[in-house]
Parts: structure tokens; C-alpha cells; sequence
């Protein structure tokens, strides 16, 4: 196989007790994603990097929660100088176990493990306040598999994100949302790259169609951006 069809990947099983992925404009109830988007994994990334400037890098994130639930808090505005306050109900999700995969240069990886295994603070992934237990770090090689030559069908293990102009996958059931990736500076303002994804529940779906990549324990890994040589992880 060739370096874009087989290769390296890192993986990260990650738990939260609590978590809340806000969404842009939820500003009356903060509303949560089901799974933290991608700007908020690569944010994560960066920062273990302590990178002053974006690294490329393309993300599989998956995970499952036991629960959801809503808690009334007094939140703060500022507005000309004033401070005003309000009650605001805010979506939490409980027992959060995540599955990320990270495909990035073999030196953005080894920092990356490194960072983890030597740092000296704690790690939070949404809001600063939800801290984060990582329980794996390992080096996975994942395949390029066409599920249409295959006998059996491969059964989501975690809901997952699935870009959807990447995976072109029959039959699959979800909610689409337009994700925040990455930013430019522009004009003194954020300018979000996003990308157009479907969230797909691990309970009603399996796939038997299109090309994916697996890792070697069979998980499926939906990359957010393409792969190719630039990477060199054969």
C-alpha cells in the first residue's frame, strides 16, 4: 500500500465527567454539541504543542456520553463598560468518552506525545472548567478500506463526526452541522474555515459502503481534511 492508503496515526481516548461544547449564537441557552467540534480538539492540540501559529493536522473525533442534563446559571455581560447579569440555562453532557485521532509530520506527533506525558497542568477540552482525564496515547497505523468489497458490514463502536463532502457513504442518518475548524485574521476578526459535517449515533447506523479508513483495532476514522504524501507517515 502507499503512504496516503496505509499509515501512522495517533490516538487519544479521552474522559470528562462534565462537558459543554457551547455553540456559536446559542445565546439564551447554551446549547452544546454532541461532541466537542473540530476548532476545540485543535485548539487542545495547539496548546499541548504550544504552537504560536496554526500545524496542519487532520482529525477523526468520536465519543460517546452516558447522559445530558441542564443547570441554571447567573452568567456575566459587559456592554459599554456595564455589567449586567442574567440566568441562563446551560447543556451539560456526563461521562464523556472521546476517541480522537490525529494525523499530522512524525515530529508534530512526537511532540505531541511528549507534551502530553511531560506536562506539569492539568488538561481541560471546551471550557477551562471541564477538565479532561486522557487514559490513552498511542501510535495506531490506520488503512484505507472500500466497505463495498467487504462481507460484513463495520458497526460504528462511537457516534462520530462524518465530514460529508469526504465520504461519500449511502444510508447514513444524522444531524448536519457546520463546524468551526480553523482561522485567519482578517480586518482584526476571526474568519472560521468550517466544514460541513454529519453527526452520526453509534445506535442506528452501520456502513457497508464507500471508502473509509479504519485503525487497527477497527475503529473507523473519519478524517476532517485529505490526506496525502505531505505527511510522510508510511
Amino acid at each position: 500500500m502507499d503512504c496516503v492508503s496505509k499509515m501512522m496515526s495517533l490516538r487519544l481516548k479521552l474522559f470528562q465527567e462534565m462537558a459543554c461544547y457551547k455553540k456559536p449564537f446559542a445565546l439564551k441557552v447554551a446549547e452544546t454539541y454532541p461532541l466537542p467540534p473540530y476548532s476545540t480538539v485543535s485548539g487542545l492540540m495547539h496548546n499541548i504543542l504550544k504552537a504560536n501559529s496554526y500545524v496542519d493536522m487532520s482529525i477523526s473525533i468520536q465519543g460517546n456520553y452516558e447522559d445530558k442534563f441542564i443547570n441554571l446559571q447567573t452568567y456575566y455581560f459587559y456592554k459599554k463598560n456595564e455589567k449586567t447579569k442574567m440566568p441562563l440555562n446551560v447543556h451539560y453532557l456526563y461521562n464523556v468518552e472521546l476517541v480522537i485521532h490525529v494525523v499530522s509530520k512524525k515530529e508534530v506527533i512526537e511532540k505531541l506525545i511528549s507534551g502530553i506525558q511531560n506536562s506539569c497542568e492539568f488538561f481541560s477540552l471546551g471550557r477551562k472548567e471541564d477538565l479532561l482525564r486522557i487514559d490513552e496515547v498511542k501510535k495506531v497505523e490506520i488503512k484505507e478500506i472500500d466497505l463495498t468489497k467487504e462481507d460484513t458490514p463495520l458497526f460504528l463502536k462511537y457516534s462520530a463526526y462524518v465530514p460529508r463532502e469526504r465520504y461519500q457513504i449511502n444510508g447514513l442518518t444524522g444531524i448536519n452541522y457546520n463546524l468551526n475548524f480553523k482561522y485567519e485574521i482578517k480586518n482584526e476578526l476571526r474568519k472560521w474555515e468550517r466544514i460541513k459535517t454529519m453527526f452520526v449515533e453509534k445506535s442506528n447506523n452501520s456502513i457497508d459502503n464507500g471508502t473509509i479508513y479504519i485503525d487497527e483495532d477497527e475503529i473507523p476514522v473519519f478524517l476532517n481534511l485529505k490526506v496525502d504524501d505531505k505527511y510522510d507517515l508510511c
